[in-house]
């Protein structure tokens, strides 16, 4: 397994283990949700709004699509993050073939 591999691989994990926490402390609790600063409510908001309308799902789709066909570390290591964003916050439809096409992609790194 090659170093780029390794770190686009840390970089999902990571991304998802503090989506998850993040999705049940804060977005999924909505109890004392007033006393919280505006920041940590815009940021429920958005990631709630992501969540409705898909986009988690439909950037981890493209960004898989730009990965596997342009290809470079960047690309990947910005999949990694959108598709681990997708699959913790509900957007499993198009994040999974996102995923699919990443990892065609990661094989070939």
């Amino acid at each position: 397994m090659s170093r780029k591999t390794l770190l686009a691989t840390c970089i999902f994990l990571l991304t998802y283990v503090g989506c998850f926490y993040f999705r049940i402390y804060v977005v999924d609790t909505p109890v004392g949700a007033g006393n919280d600063g505006p920041l940590l409510l815009a940021l429920r908001q958005g990631v709630l709004w992501g969540q409705l309308f898909d986009v988690w799902g439909m950037a981890s789709f493209a960004s898989g699509l730009l990965a596997l066909f342009f290809g470079g570390s960047a690309l990947v290591y910005l999949w990694s993050l959108l598709t681990a964003m997708a699959l913790c916050n509900y957007n499993v439809d198009l994040g999974s073939i996102g995923l699919v096409l990443g990892i065609l992609r990661v094989v070939r790194l």
